[in-house]
């Protein structure tokens, strides 16, 4: 009998355990196993084998992987728990993993592994939280910036068998964090000049005025996102926080921000009053706080001096003649903004028929309205969507135009424009509109969604992962699977 050749080497360990399996065995035995190994097949296997890595064994309802790169075993966790989270969502199952990683001196043996190394990465998995990733120190130190992930460190714990207390961080999987910001989340420090605007609350109580109150938000937003020294978090990030009865100070935590902006607004017969404060995301001090009471058609110019004030108060170093900048533009009647607020509203639900007459009566009020062009071409999108016919898709490329003819500083015209383009074949085009687009916002999620879209056509699908704002993840995941219709998102 040959006897076995021992080694010793260090390597990245992933551990990865289903939640719940013995109580899912017991309800549907079968069910669970057909279930399960689809998983494996389809996401769990392929994740690791597109990272280099190699399955030690599987056990049911775990597996156990080593990987040659720490950065590898990373990226391929946050990969599997991401796409777990959308197969649940679309399959309506309920399958998760707990995943624990660790780098460390291994013991190697034939084809398998042992030692403390592979112990403390089981350890650390087993108090992962479910479809979560943690890691230990030596994983956090090693992969540093090389991804695109955020790190919340967790402390030092006491893991069974283990000798000595491991600090232990989780991977932030859910925050939609460009690359700098991850950056600063993972050395503890906030991205400076970092800010998120919350969606504004409707102060009234009447449901119907939500769009009212958040288009104010988004308002303000989109003119903050114009100041380069201002790092503005994305509106599918920030809005995403709606109704979830969480603070301030939490909200900042989990996007990684110094400051927040939050308000309410009120309308009352032809009156509006609005709401605003600026926090200080770590000691929740209000730095500064306005009410106004003016006529509603006085809205554009609060939406002005809010943006200014805010400018001022976290960049001193912008000069206020940028801020009186944001005031200059052609300010519509609140009537034709109101009906592109509701235009907007029909738009998000991909309801065309409903969303055109808005945008119709919009540029009746006033046929120079910037944003009315825009959305009446996002409206031509959203109608090229069910009927794909040629002459709607002229019509989307025709407004988006008129939208730049008359701001060629408009960053949605720029993005629609480029989405038409990609639809009619003309790529290289279409990302010369795309760039434009993204260097005037660089928050403007549905610039991101349409460049990521631009990739996958391309071929590029790592790369269009990458370039994806979190927030539309789960429609790349569609096209990655060939479910829905090609650019079938609006972000």
């Amino acid at each position: 009998m040959v006897e076995q050749q021992t080694t010793r080497r260090l390597s990245a360990i992933l551990a990865a355990d289903v939640v719940g399996y013995s109580s899912m065995m017991g309800i549907d035995e079968a069910g669970t196993v057909a279930a399960l190994r689809e998983v494996w097949q389809e996401t769990f296997n392929p994740a690791v084998t597109a990272r280099h890595g190699r399955i030690v064994k599987m056990m049911g309802d775990g597996a156990l992987v080593e990987f040659p790169s720490v950065v590898g075993a990373v990226e391929c966790a946050a990969a599997i728990q991401r796409a777990m989270a959308q197969r649940n969502l679309v399959a309506g199952a309920s399958i998760q993993f707990r995943i624990g990683i660790n780098l460390g001196d291994i013991i190697v043996e034939g084809d398998d592994i042992f030692g403390e190394g592979v112990n403390i990465a089981a350890r650390i998995e087993a108090i992962a939280k479910p479809g979560r990733v943690s890691v230990s120190a030596s994983v956090r130190e090693n992969v540093g910036n090389k991804l695109e992930l955020a790190f919340d460190d967790t402390g030092e714990h006491s893991l069974k068998n283990i000798e000595r207390p491991i600090r232990v961080y989780d991977v932030v999987l859910d925050a939609a964090l460009p690359k700098t910001a991850a950056m600063a989340h993972a050395s503890g420090t906030r991205t400076k000049g970092s800010v998120a605007v919350l969606p504004f609350s409707n102060m009234g109580g009447d449901p119907e005025q939500d769009y009212f109150a958040e288009g104010i938000a988004e308002d303000i937003l989109t003119e903050l996102s114009r100041f380069r020294n201002l790092f503005v978090i994305a509106r599918n990030s920030s809005f995403s926080f709606k109704g979830k009865g969480l603070g301030t100070q939490e909200i900042a935590k989990a996007l990684n921000v110094e400051y927040i902006v939050a308000g309410g607004v009120r309308r009352i017969g032809k009156r509006v009053r609005v709401a605003a404060q600026l926090i200080h995301s770590t000691t929740g001090q209000e730095l500064w706080a306005e009410r106004y009471d003016r006529e509603l058609e006085d809205i554009f110019v609060v939406q002005d001096e809010v943006v200014r004030t805010i400018v001022v108060t976290l960049e001193s170093r912008l000069q206020l003649a940028m801020a009186n900048d944001a005031s200059k533009r052609n300010l519509p009647s609140l009537a034709a903004y109101e009906c592109v607020q509701l235009a907007k509203k029909y738009v998000a639900l991909h309801d065309a028929a409903r969303a055109m007459p808005f945008v119709e009566r919009a540029l009746q009020l006033d046929a120079e309205y910037t944003v009315a062009y825009a959305m009446r071409a996002a409206t031509f999108y959203v109608q090229y969507l069910e009927n794909a016919q040629a002459n709607t898709l002229d019509e989307m490329a025709a407004a988006s135009r008129t939208a730049i003819a008359l701001d060629e500083g408009d960053p949605i015209g720029h993005a629609l424009l480029g989405m038409a383009l990609i639809l009619k074949g003309q790529y290289e085009l279409a990302a010369s509109h795309l760039e434009r687009a993204i260097s005037l916002n660089p928050a403007n999620s549905v610039a991101v969604a349409y460049q990521a879209e631009l990739l996958l056509r391309n071929g590029d699908f790592a790369i269009a992962l990458k370039t994806m704002d979190l927030s539309c993840f789960s429609a790349i995941q569609f096209r990655l699977h060939g479910i829905g219709k090609s650019g079938a998102w609006l972000c």
